[in-house]
């Protein structure tokens, strides 16, 4: 096993590389990825369409070993429910991923990388620390997995676990050119989310960005949102601004800010005023995230949920200047499985 390669982590063009070198069809790959990816099946010796040949060949070079689910945790309402996914790699690292299936859309949130180093002062994952980036078959392997365990297809899917996706971007993007084939995993572009906190760099050529976009915007006020994200000192607000103000308008593809909203930090309404004056409603929208903190959680000690209607009087102010405006108030939050609250701890109390 040590001496075969994983196939998750090959793109199609790897795969095709590797058919012409042993005398195989460049297309075998193509099927290969199809057994695998649409119709999910990992043995290769029940490729029936793939000559014997080619299958010895899979067997002698590859493995498709998924990580293995350690662990599960479950929340339920009248309207659907959520599962939270302990998962362990070939390292014996734990990642974290947070299926949603309420009303009948089935949203997956994965994880980009083990813990996170951008230090965000409001997530629970930020107490981890950086640990290394995921490769595109261990973001892949969440879907799978997960698909597997519901026997349901995951129908939307968004970067929003553990880990800055554009840290991660080349293995990202292999990942998402996988998952939104329309001959693998088939999810529509317009049904994945990558959310970031802000890493410009990475986001030059926003306007051929296929996929929904989310950046973790949290204040109104560049001292603000320094204290709260570091990543700020390097990407301030005002070049977060300059890059949507440049992007243009899109109904169908409007730029997501998601904004934690935390008690007397950043949650008046002058700072909603603020924002008001920074964006067009014809680029952006907003998706207030009232902030997710365990009971019991030390690294949030000095943070608090707003009340209810603080949140309101900050979701009004800014639907009456012409905003979309989505309040998420999470789901999975008595499991540890909202925005922020992916820790990989669940292995501890097993």
């Amino acid at each position: 096993m040590e001496n075969k390669e994983w196939l998750f982590d090959k793109s199609q063009q790897e795969l095709e590389k590797f058919c012409v070198l042993n005398g195989f069809k460049k297309y075998n790959a193509h099927q290969v990825m199809r057994w695998v990816y649409f119709y999910q099946i990992f043995d290769f010796a029940k490729m029936t369409d793939i000559s014997k040949s080619l299958r010895g060949g899979l067997i002698n070079n590859f493995h498709a070993n998924l990580p293995e689910i350690l662990d599960t945790t479950y929340e339920e309402d009248i309207t659907g429910y959520s599962k939270k996914y302990l998962i362990r790699l070939a390292d014996d690292k734990t990642i974290e991923s947070v299926l949603i299936n309420y009303n009948s859309r089935k949203t997956l949130c994965v994880s980009s990388q083990i813990g996170c180093k951008m230090g965000c002062t409001f997530c629970e994952t930020a107490e981890l620390g950086g640990g290394r980036n995921l490769s595109s078959g261990e973001i892949l392997s969440q879907i799978l997995l997960i698909n597997m365990d519901t026997k349901e297809k995951i129908t939307n899917v968004v970067f929003m676990g553990m880990g800055e996706p554009l840290d991660n971007i080349i293995e990202v993007e292999k990942s998402l050119n996988i998952m939104s084939d329309n001959n693998f995993l088939a999810i529509a572009p317009r049904k994945i989310t990558v959310s970031t906190c802000g890493l410009l760099d990475k986001l030059k050529d926003i306007e051929k960005f296929k996929y929904k976009i989310a950046i973790s915007l949290n204040a109104s006020d560049d001292i603000t949102r320094s204290g709260l994200m570091p990543v700020n000192k390097k990407f301030p607000l005002k070049d977060i601004v300059n890059l949507i103000n440049h992007k243009k308008p899109s109904i169908h593809n409007k730029i997501t800010l998601e904004y934690v909203l935390i008690k007397g930090i950043n949650d008046n309404i002058l700072n909603a005023k603020e924002l008001i004056k920074m964006f067009s409603p014809s680029k952006v929208k907003f998706n207030l995230i009232p902030l997710n903190k365990e009971k019991n959680s030390i690294f949030l000690k000095n943070f608090e949920r707003p009340d209810d209607n603080a949140i309101n009087d900050f979701k009004v102010k800014l639907l009456k200047a012409g905003f979309t405006v989505t309040t998420r108030f999470s789901k999975a939050q008595s499991i540890n499985g909202g925005c922020g609250q992916l820790t990989a701890k669940t292995i501890c109390f097993r």
